[in-house]
């Protein structure tokens, strides 16, 4: 078979080797691995080394190989995020509707936030973020809203660890955040005002899933010259009932007596 050249030839082979398995069930042996793709013997056993070790094929006792569920796993991750931004989306226009601005949907991944969908406002300008990109979880009212979440041990990981300044307003000091986190977890609000980028704030909730875990962040972005200030108990409100929404419609059950908003 004819072959392509790659500037990543394992991670291609790696492909091709999964690509290969999905698309005919049944253990395989190295060799006939080998053969059908055009491998060598050699880079066919790393890969399939590696993958084993990564928990995606396993190893019968003939020294065959087939795949595990976690491509489906992994597969069912990605599908969980697309169903979150088709349930979402209706939800972020109607906010982008009613407060004039952009709104976004990002979801916690590793160390960063992914921006998974961007809902431009009715108005001739606005500020706009490309869905794909990662931002940074500090200085981003979206990554704080699902930080203040995590677990005890994992918010004094995040802590621990050097943050950017990426503004002179960029929140850095461990303590204050803590903080921060405290509140946003009695709120269920957070927000930046020019910590990601001057000019600009946002007004964020988390989104709940059907286990209780905070899975993302929504709200909106704006440019801070046209804020009205007396207008953000309004925005807040709207943003939290946008969140809540979002939240019942991938299956989150609010238990009773929970805090919402401006608790005693």
């Amino acid at each position: 078979m004819s072959r392509k050249t790659y500037s990543a030839p394992a991670a291609a082979s790696t492909l091709e080797v999964l690509e290969f398995m999905a698309a005919n069930p049944g253990a395989r042996g190295p060799s006939e691995l080998a053969k059908r793709l055009g491998l060598t013997p050699n880079l066919t056993f790393r890969v399939l080394n590696v993958l084993q070790e990564k928990g995606y094929v396993k190893r019968n006792p003939a020294g065959q190989y087939e795949l595990t569920s976690g491509l489906f796993s992994l597969g069912m991750r990605l599908h969980n995020n697309f169903d979150l931004r088709k349930q979402a989306r209706p939800h972020l226009e109607a906010l982008a509707g009613e407060c004039g601005e952009s709104c976004q949907l990002q979801v916690f991944e590793g160390d960063h936030m992914l921006q998974l969908d961007f809902v431009p406002p009715p108005a001739d300008y606005y500020l706009a973020v490309r869905p794909g990109i990662r931002l940074h979880l500090h200085g981003n009212a979206f990554g704080k809203a699902v930080v203040a979440f995590l677990p005890a041990e994992e918010i004094a990981m995040f802590l621990a660890r050097p943050l950017p300044r990426l503004t002179p307003h960029t929140i850095i000091d461990p303590d204050e955040l803590r903080r921060e986190f405290e509140q946003i977890r009695h709120t269920r609000m957070s927000s930046e005002f020019d910590e990601y980028v001057v000019g600009s704030y946002c007004i964020g909730s988390p989104v709940f899933d059907a286990t209780g875990r905070a899975v993302a962040g929504i709200g909106i972005t704006g440019l801070s010259s046209r804020l009205n200030r007396a207008s953000l108990p309004e925005i807040q409100n709207r943003v939290l009932e946008c969140a809540k929404q979002i939240s019942n419609s991938i299956g989150y059950k609010e238990a009773d007596g929970e805090c919402r908003g401006t608790c005693a």
